[in-house]
């Protein structure tokens, strides 16, 4: 392509010095998404603290049914048929989901490890059994970084889509 004075035009004038610059800043930031990668491989504690789901922490990178501040704030799953069940039924669903792996089972608590579709960054993904209280309790909370960009709300989002559309009609 040509400008009015017949010169041809260059859609990225970089002059030559300025390319190993370039270069240099997209090493650093591949560099910074590898090692983040590889820091989130690293397993938080997980489990119930007096017999509840931790809260999140103050970066907007979790999401939770049990804290009470709006940024991380996801409603609890009702439970309208035996709850055991339906805990059941419900950590069925979070083990299919992709790239989900699950680490730790027990009557009323799963632990499950999910990983990103592109840079395998992982977050957890706890559910806990509240039976008397007849709900599920859920909380996803990436492991690495300040934000998800609404990645952990969007994961217990689909996951209550998923358990409704899959649910048994209520008494």
């Amino acid at each position: 392509m040509q400008d009015a004075n017949g010169e041809h035009l260059h859609f990225l004038p970089l002059p030559v010095r300025s390319k190993p610059l370039l270069l240099a800043v997209l090493a650093l930031i591949a560099t910074i998404v590898v090692v983040l990668s590889l820091t989130s491989r690293r397993r938080p504690a997980s489990g119930l603290v007096g017999g509840h789901l931790r809260s999140c922490p103050t970066s907007p990178n979790c999401a939770s049914s049990v804290c009470g501040d709006g940024t991380h704030l996801a409603d609890p799953i009702p439970v309208y048929g035996d709850p055991q069940s339906e805990f059941e039924r419900l950590v069925g669903l979070a083990q299919a989901l992709p790239r989900t792996e699950r680490l730790q089972l027990t009557e009323d608590y799963a632990h499950f490890e999910v990983s990103s579709r592109m840079l395998r960054f992982r977050s957890d993904l706890e559910l806990h059994l509240d039976g008397p209280g007849h709900l599920i309790h859920l909380r996803s909370a990436s492991r690495v970084g300040h934000s998800d960009f609404g990645t952990n709300h969007a994961t217990i989002e689909h996951l209550r889509a998923l358990f409704r559309s899959h649910e048994s009609p209520q008494p």
